[in-house]
């Protein structure tokens, strides 16, 4: 700097001097405070063992003490006293809470409530029921009453169908029984054979009549009975018997019938 300005300008000898001499006093000073700097750190920073340590320390809980003055030691809690007072609930106080008075009244209040909501549903359901049965009563009693014309009117067919069913079958087997009975008129049995071999057919006989009995086929009586004219049918009458007059004093042919529904007349001579 001092050759720059002289080489520029021309400057005095004293005036250079004082200005080579503040260059060397500021040389100096920052020199000083370097030093000084550096033994500073040097001093009072730690040691890499001591880092280290402290590192290790550092990754390890360190339990916190508080200390307290005497005269306040038993008034100020410590900060493991704070922790461990906090507030819990337990069981006990948990039941403590649905048993009390408030609890238990509040309680009853909720079911009364429930209660008289539930009632006043039942009146007003009640009262509907009242004013559509009011409204819809009639047609509804009309309704059973149909039904049960309906179900009566089934039943009465059913019965009646399995009565026509029923004759039908049985007049188609008194045809046979018919044939039954005109040979054992004819036939007379004299052998023993010939008697054995009678047996056999009027079981077979009594075997149809037992069928057709199980199925409510009842025989019409004629003889000794006053003349019917529902249920036989006079082909003439005899006079000298000794039946009084209008009994049937002799059959021709079997009638039959189911309850009070003929299937066939009896064909009879009635006393004259």
């Amino acid at each position: 700097l001092t050759a720059s300005l002289s080489a520029s300008f021309p400057v005095p000898s004293i005036i250079q001097s004082a200005i080579m001499s503040s260059q060397t006093s500021l040389l100096f000073l920052v020199i000083a405070v370097l030093s000084a700097s550096v033994h500073s750190f040097s001093v009072t920073g730690p040691a890499p063992s001591t880092l280290a340590r402290g590192a290790s320390q550092a990754s390890r809980p360190v339990p916190t003490c508080l200390f307290a003055e005497e005269d306040n030691e038993a008034d100020a809690p410590t900060e493991e006293t704070v922790g461990e007072a906090g507030p819990t609930e337990s069981p006990s106080s948990e039941m403590d809470i649905l048993n009390s008075p408030a609890f238990l009244k509040r309680k009853i209040e909720v079911l009364k409530s429930d209660i008289e909501a539930t009632e006043k549903e039942i009146e007003e359901a009640q009262a509907r029921a009242e004013a559509g049965k009011a409204e819809w009563g009639p047609q509804l009693d009309a309704l059973r009453a149909e039904y049960k014309n309906i179900q009566d009117r089934m039943a009465s067919q059913s019965e009646s169908r399995d009565m026509e069913s029923t004759r039908a079958v049985v007049r188609e087997m008194l045809e046979l029984l018919d044939n039954f009975d005109r040979a054992f008129g004819v036939v007379k049995a004299e052998t023993e054979e010939e008697k054995a071999i009678e047996a056999e057919y009027k079981a077979s006989y009594q075997m149809i009549l037992d069928a057709i009995g199980d199925l409510g086929v009842e025989e019409v009586p004629t003889i000794g009975i006053e003349f019917d004219y529902e249920m036989h049918q006079a082909v003439m009458q005899k006079p000298g018997t000794d039946f009084e007059e209008g009994i049937v004093c002799e059959e021709f042919q079997k009638g039959f019938k189911i309850g009070d529904s003929l299937i066939r007349a009896a064909m009879v001579a009635v006393a004259a």
